[in-house]
């Protein structure tokens, strides 16, 4: 499997393009196998079916590692004792991963913590073959002051690694309809918003990769916030 780093920002018609969630990058032949990596704030896409809608089909081949209470490192939150997220990619390592796709970290603590969670997950991923996207963190309710933090330390880590970004908090900053009051988990009607934009995502960066030739140390960042009409 060849990797390609898309190697510019989104212009303003990327964005544009983004409207389209539904466009495909890639073709009933080149299937893309997607590992997606969330605590508790993602479980919705375990309980709520339709918001798993858009990544199943011709395109994208999804598995999902969403458990409550997840930690990036370490073993989750008693007395679930979840795996962790690095746990989690570790157990698909002989698998034939394309990207996997991180939405944990809501119950960990530290930005030095989450820097050296992003570099390692970052390179299991890598000696796996696969590419990484990294969702940032919605600043809502009690976690909007650590969520502020980790979200820089996101953005720093993506232009270091060239890892890919979609913008959750960006994507969700005014959509309170999605939410479960001052909160970051999501009801239905979010966790079909989630699907859609990591879809949209994913698309974006597919579609760039195979028309970018040009390999640098620059970040992609996902902002879908047109994708979904609540």
């Amino acid at each position: 499997m060849k990797r390609r780093i898309i190697s510019c920002f989104l212009a303003a018609a990327a964005v544009v393009s983004c409207a389209l969630p539904f466009s495909s990058a890639a073709n009933a032949t080149d299937q893309k196998s997607v590992l997606i990596i969330g605590d508790s704030v993602s479980t919705v896409l375990n309980w709520w079916p339709a918001s798993m809608k858009p990544l199943w089909g011709k395109a994208y081949n999804s598995t999902l590692e969403v458990w409550g209470c997840q930690k990036l490192l370490t073993e989750g939150c008693n007395p679930n004792k979840a795996p962790s997220a690095l746990a989690s990619v570790l157990k698909h390592k002989n698998d034939n991963i394309d990207i996997v796709v991180v939405m944990t970290g809501y119950n960990d603590t530290g930005d030095q913590y989450l820097r050296n969670a992003i570099r390692k997950i970052h390179k299991a991923v890598q000696q796996m073959g696969a590419e990484l996207m990294w969702l940032t963190y919605r600043q809502n309710g009690n976690v909007r002051i650590k969520a502020r933090g980790f979200n820089k330390v996101v953005r720093q880590e993506a232009k270091r690694l060239d890892m890919s970004i979609f913008d959750w908090d960006a994507k969700s900053r005014t959509k309170s309809a999605w939410f479960n009051g001052a909160s970051v988990h999501m009801n239905a009607l979010g966790g079909v918003a989630l699907g859609r934009g990591i879809r949209a995502a994913l698309d974006t960066h597919y579609r760039d990769s195979t028309t970018t030739t040009t390999v640098a140390p620059t970040t992609t960042v996902f902002d879908t916030t047109s994708t979904v009409v609540p």
